[in-house]
Formats: structure tokens, sequence, C-alpha cells
């Protein structure tokens, strides 16, 4: 009995679980989804919030970069501004020493270094070996230096270029004298002889290229305290032509008086050089 009755008891399990999946299935579809799929509504308030945030965190990175630059700017600009004063004191400092000895000795205006007088041209170069050059070496004698004429020559083409020729003489007078020594091939000059009349102070650069205009104002040396920073007021102001070309070689091209000389307009140089022996 037993035996028979177990394949039935089979059967019915097997259409339970048949029922079962039928009304499984059976469940309306949107039911189903509207179970299994979470829905999440951001409110539009919350996109507008996290908008903002976005615009003002681009907004501050661009201030900052903007900063950067500007400070970054402001630097180079100190640091060029600076840099072009103290270039351009280092170069009226170096003008200077270069034109003192023609300063010392007032030398004439002119347009033409060839147009100089032979006394004019030997009395600059002395006066730049004197004032500026070396004389350790040359020879001395009881109160007398002796220059070997070359150096004159030397000295005088760096002043006036190398086309300038000199006639070797006796030039000056008093206490400027260089008297010149044909046996020595010299100029025989009081070491007493290193008074400057002027000294100069370059007050204004403008070059083209290799071609600088220099304004100069003259001051006196005073006879008390010498040196250089002895400056009161200026007796006047020249306009000095300068070309530089390799080897920082200088030549002076030209000596005017300045357009806004307002010092006087006697050219006491030529007058004086042009006496000299």
């Amino acid at each position: 009995m037993k035996k028979k009755n177990k394949p039935r008891e089979e059967k019915h399990v097997l259409h339970s679980i048949a029922g079962s999946l039928e009304e499984a299935l059976s469940e309306n579809e949107e039911e189903f989804a509207e179970d299994d799929v979470i829905v999440v509504d951001i409110p539009e308030k919350t996109h507008r919030v996290q908008g903002k945030k976005a615009f003002f965190f681009v907004c501050g990175l661009l201030i900052i970069f903007f900063t950067v630059i500007g400070i970054v700017s402001s630097v180079i600009f100190i640091k060029d501004t600076v840099g072009n004063a103290v270039n351009k004191t280092a170069l009226k400092n170096e003008f200077e020493l270069y034109l003192y000895p023609l300063v010392a000795v007032d030398t004439p205006t002119f347009e033409e270094a060839a147009t100089l007088t032979n006394s004019t041209v030997i009395r600059a170069a002395i006066s730049k070996i004197l004032l500026t050059g070396d004389i350790s070496n040359y020879e001395v004698d009881t109160g007398i230096t002796y220059i070997p004429e070359l150096d004159v020559e030397v000295n005088a083409a760096a002043l006036f270029g190398t086309d300038i020729k000199i006639e070797h003489e006796t030039v000056g007078s008093m206490n400027e004298r260089a008297s010149y020594n044909a046996e020595k091939k010299a100029y025989a000059v009081a070491n007493t002889n290193r008074t400057a009349n002027y000294v100069p102070k370059v007050t204004n650069i403008e070059n083209v290229g290799d071609t600088y205009t220099l304004e100069v104002e003259y001051y006196p040396l005073s006879p008390s305290i010498p040196g250089l920073d002895d400056r009161n007021e200026p007796v006047k102001e020249m306009t000095y032509v300068v070309v530089k070309s390799a080897g920082d070689r200088k030549t002076v091209t030209s000596i005017s008086f300045s357009g806004e000389n307002h010092y006087g307009g006697v050219d006491s140089g030529s007058s004086d050089l042009s006496s000299a022996g």
C-alpha cells in the first residue's frame, strides 16, 4: 500500500510548486519594477549650490594665478629699473674718468680733431698721463718727470683717434709747462704739474649705437681740498660726442657748448690753448 501512495504524493508536491511559480509570474510587472528600482530625486537647489561652488573655485584659482603673475612682473620691473639705474651710473662714472683729462685742461670746442692745434693735443695727452695714467716707471730727476714722446702719441690717439698727428714741441706755461727734450725724446714736466682747472660731471647720456652724446658740467676744483668730490656750482656745460669701438676703445669726435648752457659763453679753452707754445 505504501508503495502505491508514494507516486501520488510526489505528483501533489509538483503541482504545488508549479502553482507557486505561476502565481509569482502573474504579478504585475509595474509593481515588480517599483519594488526593485530605486529612483533618487536630487533637488534643483542642490545643483545650483554645487554650480556656484565650482564657479567660485575657478574664480579663486584665476585670482591666485593673476596675482602671482603680477608679483613676478613687478619684481622683474623693479629689478630691471634698478639694474638700468646702476648701469647708467656706472657708465657716467666711466665717461667722467675718461673725459677728466680733457676737462682738466679746458680743451676748446671742435667739430673735427684735425682742426685742433698741436699744443692742444699734446697738453690733453700729457694731462691724461698725469691724471689717470701710471707714471711710476718714468725717469724722475730733481722734481722733474720725463714722459716719453711715444706715450704722449699713444694717449693722444686714445683721446682723439688714431688719425691724429703730433709735432713734438714745448707746450703750456708756468706750472703747466711741458718742455720737450729732443735728446731724450721726452717731455720734462714738473711733479707739481697735476692741477686740474675743472672736474667733470656727466649729467645725461644718449646714444645711437656706439655713438654717445654726453652733457658734461664743469666744476672748479677747490685749491684747499683736492679731489674730484669738491664740487660747488658748475661753471659751464659742454656737449661731448664720443664713439665707443671694439675693445671698449673711445674717441672724442667733437666738443661744443651745450644748447642749454646757462653758465656763460666764453670758450676759455680756445683762447688759452691757442696761445700756448
